[in-house]
């Protein structure tokens, strides 16, 4: 039976890492801090509208790239029904040595505009690396995934699981989205074929209609702004933007949510494509580009 995803006031750090990452449990955090003004399209548009932005079909495969000005001109502030093919932007911080329309002078523009969800923690972070200070604040740090997502009614991401069993976060600062969510141990019956990564594999649970779940998700919620969601490792969400959205998300593994990512440390990464994005925020602290072993005897003394 479907129950709605938990929602509750910004709590302290110490109770979101006891309660939600060490207890893999989805919430809802409410009363983030941030410039709501400056998250409308015509703000955003005069802040970084000149931007060159990647532009995303429902499964990460990327469509197209232009102007975050052109997208929003030719996408937002549309009637009617809600287009299955909508695309969206999701503008990622550098997570590869390659040449790319990365969104990193984005996040520097839109930094003021926006602060660290006050529950999250800024240390005890097994990635990105969190020593000396460095990638503990997702304003300031790249985090991976960390991306600017701006989605027209009608956007979203086809079900799927996070990479490398990190959790995730979205803050949600214009518009709103709906978010459906499957536990991990239903991965095998929602699956319908292994394509390497931990994107894809999944059926569509809303191939049929787009407003309408096919299958009955164990959490399903609304996202509105000022709203924070938490998606804890392994969790399978689907997302869908039923309003003009904008909102920003990153992925990160907590020491005291650490168990599967050991385990994954241990064997599973092999047969993920992502693993090379952990080994770019290691040689970004200045580190080599450590195995999947040496990852895990630099954070886990007993593995």
């Amino acid at each position: 039976m479907t129950q709605p995803i938990e929602k509750v006031s910004m709590p302290s750090v110490e109770k979101f890492v006891e309660t939600y990452i060490r207890g893999n449990q989805p919430v809802v955090v409410t009363g983030l801090d941030f410039d709501a003004d400056e998250w409308k399209p015509d703000a955003l548009t005069r802040r970084i509208g000149d931007l060159t932005a990647l532009v995303y079909g429902s499964l990460f495969e990327l469509d197209d790239v232009q102007t975050l000005e052109d997208y929003v001109d030719t996408w937002f502030g549309l009637d009617g029904d809600m287009e299955d093919d909508t695309p969206y932007i999701r503008w990622y911080n550098k997570l590869r040595d390659v040449e790319f329309a990365w969104g990193d002078e984005a996040f520097a523009r839109v930094a003021s505009a926006w602060r660290r969800p006050q529950c999250l923690p800024g240390n005890e972070l097994v990635v990105p690396v969190s020593g000396a200070g460095a990638g503990t604040d997702p304003v300031l740090d790249a985090f991976p995934y960390r991306g600017l997502l701006v989605a027209a009614r009608g956007a979203r991401t086809r079900m799927h699981r996070d990479p490398f069993c990190s959790d995730a976060v979205v803050c949600q600062f214009y518009g709103t989205k709906e978010a459906a969510l499957y536990r991990p141990e239903r991965a095998a019956e929602l699956s319908k074929a292994k394509d390497g990564s931990s994107f894809g594999g999944f059926i569509d649970v809303r191939e049929d209609q787009i407003d309408a779940l096919s299958v009955e998700p164990d959490f399903h919620g609304i996202v509105e702004p000022g709203e924070m969601i938490y998606i804890p490792n392994g969790w399978l969400h689907d997302v869908l933007a039923i309003e003009d959205s904008v909102s920003i998300t990153w992925n990160f593994v907590h020491q005291r949510g650490s168990a599967k990512f050991q385990e994954y440390l241990n064997g599973a990464w092999e047969s993920d494509s992502e693993f090379e994005i952990l080994q770019y925020f290691h040689r970004a602290t200045g580190n080599p580009a450590l195995s999947a072993s040496e990852i895990a005897k630099l954070h886990f003394a007993t593995t």
